[in-house]
């Protein structure tokens, strides 16, 4: 006997719980700023302060379940999530169940509860089913592993994902197939895949990508020769919205009300509510901030992220079961994602996609499905085993 003895006594995560609480109280505040800019006649401060009362109970209750269960479980949730995008396909567009907004169909309408978007749901049940693949692989082949064992790896985490990103796009949502493709890019990293691998799959888009700007802002006969004369010219007006929009004012109306704000908010912000941001309560929220406190209040929404994404970061490290640590790098992944492409577009950076800011932006489905994805974080320091002598 060795006297490494497993301790079994459960801590909540009450460090979190508080960090989450701050989010709570701070999304109420400034959707009801945003709200008062002429643009809305509803209450949404209230209505989001109700989804977060739901949402911590749906996080405490998710802290109880223990997250290993979704090992055994993970293909009944993946087929859940595709029966809801499947239903959503087939039933829209349909004013009164799944109507056209935007130009999409991405909502469930339903009496009582109000909006449901199942994409909200299917990227957290792919970071449960990947996470759960990586697992079931690195256990039969972890002592073993070669380049055709990684290359098999690549295929089963690319099987499940197919046709979700197939369903998406006939919605069209390209902002939650961009997502999927940067959780699918977490867990891959940490998957035990090949950096020679990693580093190709992750470095030619890039390398595509730093190409293109390059070709826009320095010779951009080449890109209307080439890739735009293959794309639609409202496609190419997007574009041009968002790398020039003071010049296609039509197409970058969004990001030059969103840089205006932020503009005008300086370094502690200003009191002139004239200012007007399209969907400031949700997609622009982060323009809200910026614009009432300035810099210091900018700098305190990403510092406050930074600190969340910092403990789900330790409770990977301190997790002793592999399923939790790939669970955790894959919420990571979806978190740091969204947060840099909102706060990219509101900044000018990023294409506008309509992604929200987590935590912060008004949305019931949104709010519950990270509040749910957290607890599952949490769940994992609270059923992880610690040591004695460790």
């Amino acid at each position: 006997m060795n006297g490494n003895y497993p301790s079994t006594e459960k801590q909540y995560d009450i460090n979190m719980f508080f960090v989450l609480f701050l989010f709570a109280v701070i999304s109420c505040f400034y959707i009801y700023f945003a709200q008062q800019m002429g643009q809305y006649d509803t209450n949404f401060y209230i209505r989001q302060g109700i989804f977060f009362v739901l949402a911590f109970a749906v996080a405490f209750v998710t802290v109880h379940f223990d997250y290993e269960y979704y090992l055994n479980m993970h293909w009944v949730l993946y087929g859940f999530g595709l029966f809801l995008l499947l239903a959503l396909d087939i039933i829209g567009p349909n004013e009164m169940i799944a109507p056209l907004t935007n130009g999409a169909v991405s909502w469930f309408t339903l009496p009582i509860i109000g909006s449901v978007q199942p994409s909200e749901l299917m990227r957290i049940i792919l970071i449960i089913t990947l996470s759960a693949i990586i697992y079931r692989h690195n256990q039969r082949y972890k002592e073993n592993a070669t380049l055709k064992t990684d290359f098999q790896l690549l295929g089963k985490m690319a099987l499940p994902i197919l046709p979700v990103v197939l369903l998406l796009a006939r919605q069209p949502d390209m902002g939650s197939v961009m997502l999927i493709g940067a959780v699918f890019v977490a867990l891959m990293v940490v998957s035990g895949i090949s950096y020679k691998i990693v580093s190709v799959l992750i470095g030619v888009p890039l390398l595509a990508f730093a190409v293109f700007i390059f070709l826009f802002f320095q010779i951009p006969a080449v890109l209307d020769a080439t890739i735009f004369a293959l794309m639609d010219q409202y496609q190419v007006n997007r574009i041009n919205g968002w790398l020039n929009p003071f010049e296609y004012a039509d197409e970058g109306f969004q990001t030059v009300r969103a840089l205006t704000a932020i503009g005008a908010g300086q370094l502690l912000g200003t009191t002139d509510d004239s200012i007007y941001i399209p969907e400031a309560h949700t997609d622009f929220i982060f323009a809200v901030i910026s614009s009432m406190h300035g810099f210091l209040g900018g700098a305190m929404v990403i510092t406050l992220y930074f600190v969340l994404l910092y403990q789900i970061l330790m409770i990977a490290f301190r997790s002793n079961h592999a399923f939790g640590k790939y669970l955790c790098a894959g919420f990571i992944g979806m978190l740091a994602f969204q947060i840099f492409q909102n706060i990219g577009m509101s900044l000018g950076l990023l294409p506008v996609t309509g992604f929200t800011l987590p935590l912060l932006s008004y949305g019931g489905t949104s709010v519950i499905a990270t509040m749910f994805a957290l607890g599952m974080i949490m769940s994992i320091r609270y059923h992880s085993k610690s040591y004695m002598f460790d």
